[in-house]
């Protein structure tokens, strides 16, 4: 049920596709226990900032999607560089790079920021 309501590769295209679109060079994944929030943030002199909610889910169902972003980290951490890339294959670009921060606040709860 998971892979039918937040399919990895559709998700993430759809995501980094909108975010492009629209000059955002944020995504901010907040995680914990009971949800997972996606936001964008655009922080720019020529667009100025902005701050959009995305989505929100059960971590359960959303459990594809964080796998797909952990492996990419996992990977880009294994060989010493600070971008991660992930498959898009919705996209034109079917990668995407980006740079990683994660926060970690106690109690389950987790602060992931992608820079694109």
């Amino acid at each position: 049920m998971a892979e039918k309501k937040y399919p990895a590769g559709q998700y993430l295209s759809a995501l980094f596709g909108y975010a492009r679109d629209f000059n955002y060079n944020h995504l901010v994944f907040e995680v914990n226990r009971f949800k997972v929030s996606v936001s964008l943030q655009r922080r720019s002199n020529t667009y100025g900032n902005a701050d959009l909610f995305y989505s929100s889910a059960d971590p359960k169902a959303f459990a594809p999607v964080l796998s797909a972003i952990n492996q990419a980290i996992e990977i880009a951490e294994l060989e010493g560089d600070r971008q991660a890339t992930v498959k898009t294959p919705d996209l034109t670009r079917e990668e995407q790079i980006f740079q990683f921060k994660l926060k970690e606040f106690g109690h389950g709860k987790y602060l992931l920021d992608l820079s694109i």
